[in-house]
């Protein structure tokens, strides 16, 4: 589960194993070419999930594909897809093509029409087939049904464990005002950590600046209604109120820096997010810098960074994630 997203906002299903099984079996099975076959195995490279938010279904994936091809005249090749992700269109995805020693130019050229326009539909139903196969195991659990009517329940109960990666905070047990002794336990001190991540943007540093602290443009990739003003002492909402905190000090358009509380972590615990933007001359770096993260929670936490914050900025078109 997001350490950003209580329960019912976000979970995510890891996919990438089944993906790459997916588009080999499609893949190969591209058949309808005389005298041209795609050959397994399939190289599928990256990541891909499938995600909730809100009862509804999210496709995330950024891969990149090696596809080896041979024809009835001995001649073979290989493409490569450099990326195929859930932003992408039909005439989006890019082939670049090897032809092996001794090949025959214009079976390569028929392959690059023929093959790569089957190729191309197959990547355009893949977030399809990503619902339909997986998306029943979130309308379980999330107790709706895909037109969002509560599911029946149920004495039943599953022998096997939960597939999706959630996490809930751990309920704590109500502690009388009276009790000074669960007062301290609960003052104990938290161990943590640090984590840093960063992406390049085509984007200016002041207009990715303006898109990070602008609450009225924060929606456009949080998708939650937000709280911010790059003001020092402002109160900071994201998320639709998952995370919370407060600036600490702004030099705009090159850094802010806030408080930073995800709804899991222990009660009144904040850390500490330092954005830093650095312009050059055809992009701007976008780096996350956040202190305080409880052990433990480190790997979900820099996972959901770079979902929520890094990929849903790339998802509203200002460049890629290097």
């Amino acid at each position: 589960m997001s350490n950003f997203i209580t329960n019912y906002h976000w979970r995510t299903k890891d996919l990438s194993k089944w993906a790459k099984d997916w588009f080999e079996e499609q893949l190969v099975s591209v058949s309808d070419v005389p005298g041209l076959k795609i050959d397994a195995p399939i190289t599928v490279e990256g990541d891909c999930e499938l995600g909730m938010r809100k009862a509804k279904l999210i496709t995330i994936y950024d891969l990149r594909l090696t596809v080896r091809w041979s024809s009835e005249e001995e001649t073979k090749g290989t493409f490569t897809i450099p990326e195929v992700s859930h932003d992408m269109e039909l005439n989006d995805y890019i082939f670049e093509s090897v032809l092996d020693s001794g090949g025959k130019l214009e079976i390569e050229q028929k392959a690059k029409k023929e093959l790569c326009d089957r190729m191309r539909n197959v990547f355009q139903a893949f977030p399809k087939a990503m619902v339909q196969e997986h998306g029943a195991d979130f309308y379980k659990q999330n107790g709706v049904s895909p037109s969002g009517t509560p599911l029946p329940t149920t004495n039943n109960t599953s022998s096997s464990g939960p597939i999706l990666q959630t996490k809930s905070a751990p309920t704590a047990a109500p502690v009388p005002n009276d009790d000074p002794s669960l007062k301290s336990k609960q003052a104990k001190t938290i161990n943590t950590t640090s984590i840093r991540l960063d992406g390049q943007f085509m984007s200016s540093a002041s207009d990715l600046f303006d898109v990070l602290t602008n609450e009225s443009k924060i929606p456009m990739w949080s998708r939650n209604p937000a709280k911010m003003k790059p003001e020092a002492g402002a109160e900071m909402s994201l998320f639709g109120g998952n995370i919370t905190g407060k600036v600490i000090s702004v030099d705009q358009p090159k850094e802010f820096i806030t408080t930073w509380r995800a709804p899991t972590w222990p009660a009144e615990h904040f850390g500490q997010l330092k954005t830093t933007l650095t312009e050059g001359s055809d992009s701007t770096k976008l780096e996350l810098y956040l202190t305080g993260v409880p052990v433990g929670t480190e790997e979900e936490t820099e996972r959901n960074l770079d979902i929520f914050y890094l990929r849903s900025l790339k998802q509203i078109g200002l460049g890629t994630i290097l």
